[in-house]
Parts: structure tokens; sequence; C-alpha cells
């Protein structure tokens, strides 16, 4: 089986870097100038017509330095043909074989990259995750208590926003891919989810819904 890889540079050479241990996985980049930070785009149809790509899968990758040794934390998503087709360079990228999630339909790993992004924060778009700024909240000696709640009260403000953001995002994603009944290749991965194993929604179905259940206040308006 051969491979087309899309994956930003920096992506790339951990990724190289990795499958040199692993002689027997034959793949090539393709050079995509809009692939984003985290996440990577495999093409396994054995049928597909020369220097053509389409994406049969899609994966977010945490991009660790560790990763080129030890192995990716990543998730996956697209249908299980697929995913079983591109199954040996899956393993081979995981610290262990079936040591990835199976997190859904194709568009479940954008999905999740993007709540990503809105968690963590975006530095392209000047977007610090809300907590990056507790750290520096004023603490004058003696402790001005109506400048240190309003520096608060900011900060709850932009928490209230980001939970805004993710949860039109879960709309969103929920609204374009509907709830279904979803199969998780491998099948034992079901077991590693507790009172969750016996539902029949994909694990990013499963984080949206509980994205839309988090408590949040309207903005009020002047």
């Amino acid at each position: 089986m051969h491979y087309t890889i899309v994956a930003p540079q920096p992506l790339q050479a951990l990724l190289a870097h990795r499958l040199k241990h692993f002689a027997a996985i034959d793949y090539q980049f393709c050079d995509k100038t809009n692939a984003q930070s985290a996440m990577m785009f495999v093409q396994a149809n054995p049928h597909a017509a020369p220097n053509t790509f389409h994406a049969d899968i899609e994966l977010l990758a945490l991009p660790a330095l560790q990763a080129a040794e030890h192995g990716f934390i990543f998730a996956a998503a697209g249908s299980v043909t697929a995913l079983q087709s591109a199954a040996p360079l899956l393993d081979a990228l995981a610290p262990i074989a079936n040591g990835w999630l199976h997190i859904g339909d194709f568009g479940a790993a954008s999905f999740a990259h993007r709540a990503w992004q809105i968690m963590t924060g975006n530095p392209s778009q000047e977007n610090p995750a809300f907590w990056q700024n507790i750290p520096n909240l004023p603490t004058p000696n003696p402790l001005d208590q109506a400048q240190f709640l309003a520096e608060l009260a900011q900060q709850m403000g932009a928490q209230q926003q980001q939970c805004i953001a993710l949860q039109q995002l879960a709309s969103e994603f929920l609204n374009q891919y509907p709830a279904h009944n979803f199969h998780a290749y491998p099948p034992l991965q079901r077991q590693f989810f507790g009172p969750w194993s016996q539902t029949n929604t994909s694990p990013a179905q499963q984080l949206a819904s509980f994205i839309l259940q988090i408590p949040t206040q309207s903005t009020p308006t002047n």
C-alpha cells in the first residue's frame, strides 16, 4: 500500500523521522500550503489515479518533539474501510499498534482541531487561552480589591466568550454531521470509554454534545 500524506513542514519532519523506523511503509508527502499546524491528511486509496490527491483520512496529531521517537498522540477520522487500509501507517505513527483514537467520520478531526485551538488559544489571531492571563492578575500590596475584581471579571468574560465560541462550533458540527450509528475501528476502542462505551455515537459527537451542556450566560447589551 502506498500512502500520500499532506502535512505542514514542521510536522513532516517529525513524521519522516518516526517512519524511518518502519521501512515497509511506502509513503510520500504532498505539498499543500494550506495544511494546518496540527492536522494531516492521508490518501489511502490503492486505486487512486497517479498525481492526484483525495483525502480519505484526517488526523489531529499533537506535534510534540518526543513523537518522532516514541510515537504520536493522535485522533483519526474517516470510514472504517479507509482506516483499515491505513492501519499499517497509523500503527507505525502511534506509540503502539491500535494506540490511536478513531474519533468519528471524516470531518470529526477538523472539529476537534478547531475546539483545541479555541481552548488553547490561537497565537496567530492574538487569542490566547483565557487561563494564560490569570497568573498575571495584579496583586499589589496592599491589594487593590476593586482593581483585582475588575481584572478577574475581564478574565471571566474572556472565558465566557470562549465557551460561547465552543458551543457555536459544536452546534455547527452536529448540524453538519448528525448523530448516527458509529462503529469504531478497532472495535476494542470501546472498552476504554467506561460509561460511554455502550453509546452508538462517535467520540467527536459525544464531545460536541458535552460542550453544549456547559452553562453560559448571554452577554449583556447596553
